[in-house]
């Protein structure tokens, strides 16, 4: 397949400092009840599940790299790569309803999406955008969320002018 654009995600140093932040945070919430463990033995389940969950979701947001690639045939590439995991999502670009530059969470709650796939970094700079498709047999309606520049998105309106959705 021929590429006619690739990008990969950012890294803002701004958020790097927060991600840090939310790690410190995390580390300094943890110590009572490592005290805790420690003297008394007793494994708090509750609270160790929450820090994992949280600890978790930051590892998820942060140690994940995406790269979007447009293709000639009109399809659009989503890779996913990062702690040696390496996945990938096609979107049909012939499916498509609607895209925008802004990702209005208010905005699109009001629609009959069934479902998003989140595929950013929170560590990347750019804004999120949405492209919404459909999917299946039933052509149910979905929305792949992703972070990507304003030329990923003046390649997308080339493609698709009546598709774009100003925000």
């Amino acid at each position: 397949m021929e590429e006619i654009y690739r990008e990969e995600s950012g890294v803002s140093f701004e958020r790097k400092v927060f991600a840090g932040i939310a790690v410190f945070i995390l580390a300094w919430l943890s110590y009572a009840p490592a005290v805790n463990l420690f003297e008394t033995g007793r494994f708090d389940v509750l609270t160790w599940g929450l820090y994992g969950c949280i600890l978790g979701l930051i590892i998820w947001r942060v140690c994940f790299r995406y790269t979007v690639i447009l293709y000639k045939n009109k399809t659009m590439e989503i890779i996913t790569q990062g702690l040696g995991i390496k996945r990938s999502y096609v979107v049909d670009l012939s499916r498509t309803e609607s895209f925008t530059n802004k990702y209005e969470r208010s905005f699109f709650r009001k629609t009959k999406i069934s479902h998003y796939i989140h595929r950013y970094d929170s560590l990347d700079p750019n804004p999120q955008r949405l492209l919404v498709f459909t999917e299946g047999k039933k052509n149910r309606l979905a929305g792949v969320i992703f972070k990507g520049s304003d030329t990923l998105i003046k390649k997308l309106r080339h493609m698709m002018p009546d598709k774009y959705i100003q925000l």
